[in-house]
C-alpha cells in the first residue's frame, strides 16, 4: 500500500520538477526590457548616476508624454537639469510641483538644492541679475508655503491668509 503512495509522491515531483526547468527556460513575459516597462523612474535614475543625461532626460520625456502626472519622473527631469547646470530649468520644475503637489518633499529638497547652488553663484559673480531674481522666486515659493501651512493652523488670523494670498500670488506671477 505504501509503495503506490511513494511512487505517486515521485512521479508529481518529478511533475513539478520538470514544470520549473520548463518555466525557467521559458522566454521572460517583457523580455528584457521589463525595467523600463514596469519602473520607468528607476531606468531614468539609473542613467542619471551613469552621467547619461541626455538618455535619461529622452526617456523621461518619452515617458511623460504618456503620463504627464508622474511626479517621480518630474522630480527627476528637475534632478537632470541641475546635474548640467540648467539651474532656471531646474527651479522652474521644482516650482511647478511644490504648487501641484505640495506634499512632496522631494520637490522641496531639490529647490532647496537649486538654492545652493544659486547662492553659490552669487559668491562667484554677486552682479548678476538672473540669479538674484531665481533665488528671490525660490524665496517667494518658500514663503508662500510657509504661510499656508500657518493659515491652515490658525484659520481664523485674516493677516496669515492675507500674507498667503500674496506670497501666493507671487509665485504665479512667476512662473513660466
Amino acid at each position: 500500500m505504501r509503495l503506490p503512495l511513494i511512487f505517486g509522491c515521485a512521479v508529481l515531483s518529478g511533475l513539478l520538477l520538470s514544470a520549473q526547468v520548463s518555466a525557467q527556460d521559458s522566454v521572460p513575459l517583457f523580455g528584457d526590457k521589463t525595467p523600463d516597462i514596469v519602473n520607468p523612474a528607476r531606468s531614468v535614475s539609473q542613467l542619471i548616476s551613469r552621467g547619461k543625461y541626455a538618455d535619461a532626460m529622452n526617456l523621461a520625456d518619452k515617458e511623460l508624454a504618456v503620463n504627464r502626472q508622474n511626479v517621480n519622473l518630474r522630480v527627476l527631469r528637475g534632478v537632470i537639469f541641475m546635474e548640467t547646470k540648467k539651474n532656471d530649468e531646474a527651479k522652474r520644475v521644482f516650482e511647478q510641483l511644490i504648487r501641484e503637489y505640495p506634499e512632496i518633499a522631494d520637490s522641496y529638497n531639490n529647490l532647496g538644492r537649486a538654492q545652493d547652488l544659486l547662492e553659490r553663484a552669487l559668491m562667484n559673480n554677486a552682479s548678476s541679475v538672473t540669479t538674484y531674481s531665481n533665488l528671490g522666486d525660490i524665496y517667494a515659493a518658500k514663503a508662500a508655503d510657509m504661510y499656508a501651512k500657518a493659515a491652515r493652523l490658525a484659520p481664523k488670523n485674516g493677516r496669515l491668509k492675507e500674507k498667503a494670498q500674496i506670497a501666493q500670488d507671487l509665485t504665479i506671477r512667476t512662473a513660466p
